[in-house]
């Protein structure tokens, strides 16, 4: 081992010689630099050898390698590149090789490699590590998709990179990525086989028919011959298509064929087909789709949807599409058809008894967003809310919201609808919403003096979680109710601690207001922390350390 060691530091002896000669590292430097290389090859030559030190000293040469470059630029020296840098990237090189060899295993190895190979463009290198890396790693698709990348954008080896596409799919037949990608480099091919013909008449057909349909005919055999064709193949695949129109057109309506016939009853692939013809491309239908056309194209293509397969979600999707299409500013689009699309979306599953509860919820607040709503309508959808979602305490809100905001009914009519939810609503339903919804009305109406401390009095009352949530607040209201006297709110205090369930929030609050007296009352104070430490002593140290402050 120390022989190995002693060869490769002589080796080293000519990088430090040219950074002394040019000045790059001083004399200290140099003699750290090769104290860590010491030790790095100490490190990686014992016998129990581990990847990390490998790592570690790949990481250490990279980053000397960075540090020379900067030096470089800063003194404007350029030469001996050759003893330096070019020495540093072949112990790099070596390294790496030394790693892939002992732990070929490891997967990680291989692609430290290329990215090093392709940020120091060894193209070459790279190439020759993929057929050793897919020797230990084939059983992995994304160790081809890797080497596929590979040669068709680093190398520029179509060749290779559709061998490696046909051994993947051999190995893995069920990998759509494999796949989806040989068809995208066969029609890429195409394509520029059709840009060469168009700049050059006279190209020349092969015997066996033209290069173009030799391409396009293999690239339908890959497609037919697939199995796993399910929604994730189809959306990867007819994305890829929109890139290679027009030469894509004759596959992508063939896949579109088969994909409504395999598919018809998911939800996702009539969704897809929509938006396809929402942006406009060809390959959907057999005749050429207007820009005019494509917002009623798509809404018969939902309406069909929804006859066959009349679920919840298959709503949902239309109504997501006609929502994301109102929301976008374009101006050359027809603005009215957009908003009648919605429109219709929406009563047809609110007719159907198909509306999610979200989507409930959006059309009510479209609805109300009007100054002058349809009150037949309005109400229409939220007696359907109601009816198929009981539960539901965000349709109990709007509804009251719409009562106070925009129809400014009685007090009385608005109570008896917030004494409905809150009996109608199941008992693990929270209430505190329509609570506050009804503190909220009753503090905007100057008209109603005396109202809100009934009200406090009547959330007080209620189970633990309004009357918790109450209790402190109702003693802010008292204190500027009765224009900052603490008698009425000590008073009011210890009738909540003698006959309630009660919060440190409500003690601390107490503690609060009493330290706000000008002089405070120490006892009355002491009393607020001692009732605090007594109840939650035990599981809060921090109200002693109130106590003591």
């Amino acid at each position: 081992m120390s022989e190995l060691i002693e060869l490769r530091r002589e080796q080293a002896i000519r990088e430090y010689e040219c950074m002394k000669h040019l000045k790059l590292f001083t004399d200290e430097e140099i003699q750290s630099i090769k104290n860590k290389r010491h030790y790095h090859e100490y490190k990686i030559e014992r016998r129990t050898k581990i990847l990390a030190d490998f790592i570690n000293y790949i990481a250490y040469e990279c980053n000397l390698f960075q540090l020379l470059l900067q030096r470089r630029r800063r003194l404007r020296i350029r030469e001996e590149w050759v003893s330096l840098e070019k020495s540093i990237h072949n112990r790099v090189r070596v390294l790496y090789k030394r790693a892939m060899v002992r732990f070929a295993s490891e997967y990680r190895v291989w692609t430290h490699f290329l990215r090093y190979c392709k940020t120091r463009r060894f193209v070459t290198e790279g190439s020759r590590a993929l057929e050793q890396m897919l020797c230990y790693h084939g059983d992995k698709p994304k160790a081809w998709l890797c080497a596929i990348e590979w040669e068709h954008r680093q190398a520029k080896n179509m060749t290779r990179a559709k061998h490696y596409t046909l051994r993947g799919l051999q190995r893995h037949p069920e990998c759509r990525e494999l796949c989806v990608n040989f068809i995208s480099m066969q029609l890429g091919e195409a394509m520029r086989i059709v840009k060469k013909t168009e700049e050059d008449k006279q190209y020349a057909p092969t015997a066996n028919g033209t290069d173009l349909e030799k391409v396009l005919k293999t690239a339908k055999l890959v497609y037919k011959n697939f199995e796993h064709k399910d929604m994730a193949f189809y959306e990867e695949l007819l994305q890829m298509f929109k890139k290679h129109v027009p030469v894509s057109n004759e596959l992508a309506r063939e896949a579109i064929t088969e994909m409504r016939t395999i598919l018809a009853a998911k939800e996702e692939m009539w969704h897809l087909l929509a938006n396809l013809v929402l942006e406009g491309n060809n390959f959907v239908t057999e005749d050429e789709i207007k820009s005019s056309e494509t917002l009623e194209k798509c809404v018969e293509i939902y309406q069909e949807a929804i006859d066959r397969l009349p679920t919840k979600k298959m709503h949902s999707l239309c109504i997501d599409t006609m929502l994301e299409l109102n929301s976008t500013d374009d101006q050359s689009g027809d603005q009215k058809s957009k908003r009648k699309a919605l429109a219709n979306a929406f009563k047809r599953a609110l007719v159907a008894d198909l509306l999610e509860e979200e989507k409930l919820l959006q059309y009510l607040k479209l609805l109300l967003h009007n100054n002058n709503p349809k009150e037949e309508l309005v109400m229409s959808v939220i007696n359907k809310g109601l009816e198929q979602y009981p539960a539901s305490v965000e349709i109990w809100q709007s509804y009251m919201r719409y009562l106070m905001v925009h129809k400014d009914v009685a007090v009385d009519e608005l109570e008896a609808v917030f004494r409905k939810a809150t009996s109608s609503l199941p008992d693990n339903s929270s209430r505190l919403p329509l609570w506050q919804m009804l503190f909220h009305y009753y503090s905007n109406r100057t008209d109603l003096p005396g109202k809100i401390e009934q009200l406090f009095r009547r959330a007080i009352d209620q189970g633990p979680e309004i009357s918790h949530h109450y209790q402190p607040l109702f003693l802010d209201c008292i204190m500027k109710t009765s224009k900052n006297s603490i008698a009425k709110v000590r008073t009011e205090y210890q009738r909540l601690v003698k006959n309630y369930t009660t919060t440190l929030e409500l003690h601390q609050k107490m503690a609060n207001l009493e330290a706000m007296q000008t002089p405070p009352d120490v006892n009355e104070w002491r009393k607020c922390h001692e009732n605090a430490t007594q109840l939650y002593g035990k599981t809060n140290p921090t109200v002693w350390l109130q106590y003591a402050q």
